[in-house]
């Protein structure tokens, strides 16, 4: 079984909350995700698979775009 947690740590903090959690002996990897970084696998899929040429955008005129924002 696999769990992602998420935790927001204080930059001073940093270092020993990595350290912590290498010594615990179940945590096989630790790392940084910045604030603007996208981590959904779906999403890294689409945006692949848009810039492979695999999937085409869907023209969307700004009335129809307004609809779905507030639907």
């Amino acid at each position: 079984m696999r769990y992602i947690i998420d935790i927001d740590i204080a930059d001073n903090k940093l270092k020993f909350v990595e350290e912590f959690f290498k010594t615990i002996s179940f945590v096989k990897k630790i790392r940084a995700i910045a604030s603007n970084e996208i981590t959904n696998p779906v999403i890294l899929q689409s945006i692949e698979d848009y810039e492979k040429g695999k999937t085409k955008p869907t023209p969307l005129n700004l009335a129809e775009l307004k609809e779905m924002i507030h639907a």
